[in-house]
């Protein structure tokens, strides 16, 4: 007679430790009425028993026992190894940084040149039909002129490309928003 179908896991898990409290209780109450799974379980543990790693010797558990302490005080020596690093790091680009400071000739600053200004910059005076154009393009959605050509191919399109290019010229060139205000 073979051990019970719905207890085989159960007595696996048995001979191995791996059981939860409540499940150990409800199958050694089992155990109690069934002998083949007794025989069942007696056979697992022989079984495992062989394969069972031999004890082990008192400097195998000191070292067992310190291996936390090790891995973590490797641990903290490469941190502060990769702390030290990036702290020298930061001081030689921070000193190339104020090298190139000082030997860069003196550049004036740049002041805007008339024809980058938009006409509606230009004008002393703003009408209302100034005022309405630039808040039409304040709220513009910038890609809004992108998205509209995902239909054509940009390589059939050398118009676009092109137009592209001169915007981004104009916008290289133009004053940054601190020196315009």
């Amino acid at each position: 007679m073979s051990a019970c179908q719905d207890m085989a896991e159960s007595l696996t898990l048995l001979a191995t430790g791996a059981l939860e409290p409540q499940e150990e209780t409800r199958v050694r109450a089992h155990l109690d009425t069934c002998a083949a799974c007794r025989r069942e379980l007696t056979a697992l543990q022989d079984t495992l028993g062989l394969a069972a790693l031999p004890t082990l010797s008192p400097r195998e558990q000191a070292v067992l026992d310190v291996l936390p302490q090790t891995t973590v005080s490797r641990w903290r020596r490469d941190q502060v190894r990769r702390a030290a690093h990036l702290r020298t790091t930061g001081v030689l680009m921070a000193a190339a940084a104020v090298l190139l400071l000082l030997l860069r000739p003196g550049v004036s600053p740049r002041t805007p040149s008339p024809s980058t200004l938009p006409s509606s910059l230009e004008a002393a005076s703003t009408t209302e039909e100034d005022v309405l154009a630039l808040e039409q393009w304040a709220l513009a959605d910038p890609l809004s002129d992108a998205l509209d050509l995902t239909d054509v191919d940009l390589e059939d399109a050398p118009e676009a490309s092109s137009s592209w290019d001169v915007e981004a010229e104009e916008f290289l060139s133009s004053p940054s928003l601190g020196e315009s205000l």
